[in-house]
């Protein structure tokens, strides 16, 4: 009998088999379901790597072996005649058949019922009506609690009394904390840090504020320090009536804040008729900071870090946020947030390097250093995520910005769809172009009703329908922000719709006024004139602008692809494409452009290759109609 037959007779093809074809459906439940209980990359990959170690001696045992009336014995003590191998064969063709038929039942409730679960989809009153800021009473929190029944809730920063040098910025860490704290509680919805900060030092009516947050109640309060000694007050109000739901003072010592925040939090929930368990209140506890030097260090890292996005990206600032961020780390190292913030400085100097720009406040050096201080920002993010929903996002900005685009795609929609208001800073870069535009509107729009004030939100919110073919409704989420939200991308947007939709007298007079920066207005008038087909007055303001601030090959790699401009676009991409973070800075010419393919795969190998890898489609969706671009 050839070795062929043998094989067959023992079983070991089916064997093998049925081997890979469980660890096939074992790993597809992986990639789905482990992000969602929290597991992380490392453990996901020692499991393949058992599986993959596991194959040869799963065969080895199947050749040795076999099953009898007896047992398990030695194929070479079993009389061949009384060998039950063609009966236990059939057996082994049942099992494939049966994980066969599971992995196609998996992979229907994959796409069926986790991509449309609650947490994917859009609040009732956007998809009604996409043109209304979301009603946070009509947002689906994906908890199965009925929404009519979900109280809202925003925590105004508490107004520091005293005077001493970090008293502003304790104040605003134990804001911070009350809301860390409440936000685990999943019958409240919370407003953002972000949006509650908006409001800092406005003396503004309770009903105003509340209303363009979209809340029915306020948490407000004082913090007077002197030395050892703290007074807290804190009030929650009903925003309708300005009735007063609740208020206490505390005179406490500063040792003795967290027992203050935690009552806060606490005292306010239950105001709110949120019935408390000792889990839940373990958890609000330990959503927290804890450690008073450790998150006034994390608020001056904040205030610096905000200032640093001011206009551009100020470098010196973004160092002088670190430092404070690292101080925050050495005492709480368990931050997660101190991790994030921390990693943009190293994000920023490797886009600034893709990008072909010059800054002379980034070194050789600055450049060496960035991808593994990034990456090391990013693995301790992923680390300490304070719950399943961070730690997925997370992985995901890791995975993208790191260059581990291996299962890119299937992790992106999973980021996409993480229960909660979090969503993944990055996602947009490889969302919309390649098919997820849906998606992607969906989650930012459920991030509007958590952070209503939040300009990052809106600005992908409002370009995901350009990506959808809706720019009637970019131009209309755009306008009916009513100036509450100022950003320079919003007006690019919305100049480029009212273009497509035939208003170019508008677009024009908004980029003559509206736009914050020279910079900006170059930029838009460049591609309003591609869009209007005017080759000459394009390149003009294109060469106007690189005359003026200087070389930027991911805006001429944009401006050459929206002119018509092949072997310029690839002889760009190509250069950026030999860069350290090049693909990162492809993905954002794919996305800034809206204009399809803004290069050729071949004129970036190393783009390609990871393209590959990822599962992302190509070519990426052509949303908007350049008319010099005929390829």
């Amino acid at each position: 009998m050839s070795l062929f037959e043998e094989l067959k007779r023992r079983n070991v093809f089916r064997v093998g088999i049925a081997y890979l074809v469980g660890s096939w459906l074992l790993l597809q439940m992986i990639d789905v379901i482990g992000p969602l209980v929290g597991m992380s990359d490392e453990v996901a990959r020692y499991i393949l790597f058992l599986l993959a170690v596991g194959l040869i001696p799963v065969l080895i045992l199947a050749w040795a072996f076999e099953i009898t009336p007896e047992g398990v014995k030695l194929e070479s003590e079993v009389d061949r005649s009384r060998s039950i191998t063609p009966r236990t064969g059939r057996k082994l063709d049942r099992a494939i058949m049966v994980i066969l038929a599971l992995a196609v039942g998996f992979l229907l409730f994959d796409k069926l019922a986790l991509q449309n679960s609650p947490e994917s989809i859009v609040p009732e009153r956007v998809a009604a009506n996409p043109n209304v800021i979301p009603d946070r009473a009509k947002h689906e929190s994906g908890t199965g609690t009925s929404p009519t029944n979900l109280k809202s809730v925003a925590v105004l920063p508490f107004v520091a009394m005293s005077n001493g040098p970090d008293d502003d910025y304790f104040s605003d860490g134990l804001t911070e904390e009350i809301i860390n704290a409440l936000a685990q509680l999943p019958e409240l919805l919370v407003t953002a840090r972000t949006s509650a900060f908006h409001f800092k030092g406005q003396n503004l009516p309770i009903d105003e504020i509340a209303g363009q947050l979209g809340v029915d109640h306020i948490v407000e309060g004082s913090v007077r320090r002197a030395g050892e000694q703290l007074r807290i007050t804190a009030q929650l109000v009903r925003a309708k009536d300005g009735f007063h739901l609740w208020s206490e003072t505390y005179d406490r010592r500063t040792a003795d804040t967290f027992a203050v925040q935690s009552d806060i939090a606490e005292k306010v929930a239950t105001a709110l008729n949120v019935i408390l368990d000792d889990d839940q209140r373990a958890q609000m506890r330990r959503a927290g900071i804890r450690n008073v030097e450790a998150y006034t260090a994390y608020q001056k890292g904040l205030e610096y870090h905000a200032r640093a996005h001011m206009g551009g990206i100020d470098f010196p600032l973004l160092r002088e946020g670190n430092r404070h961020f690292e101080d925050a780390i050495t005492m709480a190292p368990e931050l997660a947030d101190a991790y994030l913030n921390h990693s943009d400085l190293y994000v920023h100097t490797l886009m600034i390097q893709a990008a072909g720009r010059l800054d002379g406040n980034i070194s050789e050096e600055d450049i060496r250093n960035a991808p593994p201080a990034m990456n090391h920002d990013w693995d301790l993010a992923v680390q300490n995520a304070r719950n399943s929903g961070q730690r997925l996002v997370a992985e995901y900005d890791r995975a993208l910005l790191s260059g581990r685009w291996r299962g890119l795609d299937a992790l992106g929609r999973q980021a996409l769809t993480a229960p909660g208001c979090e969503v993944a800073f990055w996602a947009y870069l490889a969302g919309p172009a390649f098919g997820r535009a849906q998606q992607v509107r969906d989650a930012y729009a459920r991030r509007t009703v958590c952070d209503p004030l939040l300009g990052r939100s809106w600005k992908h919110l409002a370009h995901s329908y350009l990506w959808l073919g809706q720019p009637e409704n970019t131009v209309q989420t755009i306008q009916q922000l009513d100036n509450l939200i100022k950003q320079a991308a919003l007006d690019s947007y919305l100049a480029v719709a009212l273009t497509i939709t035939g208003r170019e007298d508008l677009a024009k007079e908004l980029v003559d006024t509206g736009l914050n920066t020279e910079q900006d207005r170059f930029k838009a008038r460049s591609t309003l004139a591609a869009l209007r087909g005017d080759n000459e007055s394009a390149k003009s303001w294109q060469t106007e602008y690189l005359q003026t601030f200087g070389p930027d090959d991911l805006f001429s790699l944009i401006s050459a692809a929206q002119q018509g401009g092949r072997n310029e676009s690839n002889r760009l991409a190509g250069l950026i494409d030999r860069r350290p973070f090049g693909y990162v800075t492809l993905l954002q010419a794919i996305y800034g452009c809206t204009c399809g393919a803004p290069f050729d795969l071949s004129a970036t190998p190393v783009f390609a290759s990871m393209l590959s890898d990822s599962g992302l489609p190509w070519p990426p969706l052509n949303p908007v109609a350049f008319p010099l671009k005929d390829w």
